[in-house]
This record gives C-alpha cells, sequence and structure tokens, in this order.
C-alpha cells in the first residue's frame, strides 16, 4: 500500500517552559489517511484500498525525558476489488483501541531528542465481506500485543515541537477471531505473532507530527 499522506497533528501541550519538565502534560492527535488503486491494462479488472484514522493521547511527564501516555485509537478500511464490470467484493473493517505507552527521551543536540516508546494496547475489530453488496462473511477480532518503536523530536526556541516517529522496531500480539459466513459456517481462530525489524523497514511506516508547546 502506498501512503498518500500521514498528517499528525499536535492538538494541545500544556509546559512551564519551551523545555520539557517533570510533571508537564500533553494531548496530542493524529489523522491517517492512506489509498491506492490498481487496473488491468487487459481487462476490466480494478483493486482499490481506502484507509484512515484517527488518535488521540494524553501524557504526562515523569521526568524531563520519560512521559506516560493513554492512547484511544480508531481505524476505517475500505478495500475493493473488482475481477470484472459486474462483480464487486467489497471488505469493511472497523476498529477501536486503547493502548499505554512508556516513552523515554535521549538527548542528541540543544533540543533535539530520540524517542523510544514502549507501548501495551489491545483492539477490537469488525470485518465484513460483500459481494455485490451481500453479505458474504461477517468477522470479530480481539489482538493484544506490545511493540516498541524509535522516533525523533526536536524543540524550537519559538515553542514549535517536530517529531518523527519511525514505526514499530519489534513486537509482538496475540489475536483472537470468530468468523460467520451466510451460510451459517462459523470459525474460531486464535493466533501469536512476533514481529521485527531494522531502521530500513521501519521508515516505511514514518509519521511527522508538529505542535506547539503552551505555558
Amino acid at each position: 500500500m502506498r501512503k498518500l499522506v500521514v498528517l499528525p497533528l499536535l492538538l494541545v501541550s500544556f509546559f512551564g517552559y519551551t523545555q520539557f519538565q517533570k510533571n508537564d502534560r500533553l494531548l496530542t492527535g493524529y489523522v491517517d489517511l492512506s489509498t491506492n488503486k490498481t487496473s488491468s491494462v487487459s481487462s476490466a479488472a480494478t483493486n482499490s484500498n481506502f484507509g484512515t484514522g484517527f488518535s488521540v493521547s494524553a501524557s504526562k511527564f515523569i521526568t524531563d525525558r520519560k512521559f506516560n501516555s493513554l492512547t484511544l485509537t480508531f481505524n476505517h478500511n475500505i478495500t475493493k476489488q473488482n475481477p470484472t464490470s459486474t462483480i464487486e467484493n467489497k471488505q469493511v473493517r472497523n476498529a477501536i483501541g486503547v493502548g499505554f505507552a512508556h516513552t523515554i527521551l535521549t538527548p542528541l543536540a540543544q533540543r533535539v531528542y530520540l524517542s523510544f516508546p514502549f507501548s501495551l494496547g489491545t483492539t477490537i475489530s469488525r470485518f465484513e465481506s460483500k459481494t455485490n453488496n451481500q453479505v458474504a462473511n461477517k468477522a470479530n477480532n480481539f489482538s493484544i500485543g506490545a511493540s516498541a518503536t524509535i522516533g525523533i523530536v526536536y524543540l524550537t526556541k519559538k515553542k514549535w515541537v517536530f517529531s518523527a516517529n519511525m514505526g514499530s522496531l519489534a513486537g509482538i500480539r496475540f489475536d483472537h477471531g470468530k468468523t460467520s459466513s451466510s451460510a451459517g459456517n462459523e470459525t474460531k481462530s486464535n493466533s501469536f505473532n512476533v514481529f521485527g525489524g531494522a531502521l530500513g523497514t521501519a521508515f516505511n511506516n514514518m509519521s511527522i507530527g508538529v505542535g506547539y508547546l503552551i505555558k
């Protein structure tokens, strides 16, 4: 999937000074949009995907270089497959999640930090598959996981904050799902995944944020 735009927005920050301090509070949010479409040059077949997500996070600094965050997320994704001009397969997925993160900041230069968020979160999602607007399958999924990421935070003299998150470097996840078909069949599944990546793969999921510190 080729990301069209990832636009995190730092909504509100409460600090006494331009540098982070213990007991500072931070409210952040971002909007994530992605889309792609492919088509065949020899037939009428097309494939498309559109996804959007929103997240809001409340954080508190426990020292000048460490803070804890509570995050709420929502994601919506639509995939369409048209093998012919008269057939449309459509999949819709909605997910909500909650997570806790502990972030450590390591100074690189004046007002420049490496950030290391360690996160634990859970997600509940619902999936529905249709063929020509007729429901074929429905699924409910529950997942819980932990991950470690790396990023960069820059604080300007004018109180602007620029940050980049390079995505997950490593993590584990457990998934439990239940799928029911229009024919009345029901299946259950469980899976456990361990994943990891070097910086080269993590950059594929980079997100960039801009914020402002308020006294």
